[in-house]
């Protein structure tokens, strides 16, 4: 990972781990929320390659798709080098993940299961814009759809990738 001196003012901007951290951590929460449990560790390095990708995003829509599976045989061309982003993500996934854990909005838990703190965050005027807003409310459909996909392994193999 380059340091942040040396990024360009975009990447760093996009690849922030604060910003990628609370996609990652309102994910995580809205898994929780709808299993019960909390979000396995190899789920989180899912997240940044699914919700950054611009055409994904887009196409993901909550009214009209219940399952993660049905929505990837729809769009499958969503796939096309999705392991590819998922290597280069990695690193960002890695800083935001011990971003979020040094400042306690995520905890790791005794199985390895990642669980988002509830607190009460207050939102900046430029956090209202509908691109921010969209890639939260995005964060939170995709983590009721890993939700309801099965296991770990599973979900990986829809996407055409192994752990």
């Amino acid at each position: 990972m380059k340091s942040w001196e040396n990024r360009p003012i975009d990447v760093a901007h996009l690849f922030n781990p604060a910003f990628c951290g609370e996609i990652i951590r309102l994910c995580a929460k809205s898994y929780t929320t709808e299993s019960k449990i909390g979000f396995p560790y190899l789920l989180a390095f899912l997240v940044l390659p699914i919700l950054l990708y611009e055409d994904t995003r887009i196409s993901m829509n909550a009214r009209s798709y219940y399952f993660l599976h049905i929505w990837l045989q729809d769009h499958p061309h969503l796939r096309i080098n999705f392991a590819e982003r998922v290597r280069q993500l990695a690193p960002t996934t890695q800083e935001s993940l011990g971003f979020l854990l040094q400042i306690d909005a995520l905890t790791l838990s005794d199985d390895a299961r990642l669980v988002a703190r509830s607190y009460r965050r207050k939102v900046p005027a430029s956090q209202k814009l509908s691109q921010i807003k969209d890639f939260h409310d995005k964060a939170e459909i995709l983590g009721k759809w890993l939700a309801k996909a099965g296991e770990v392994s599973t979900i990986y193999l829809m996407w055409g990738i192994r752990p």
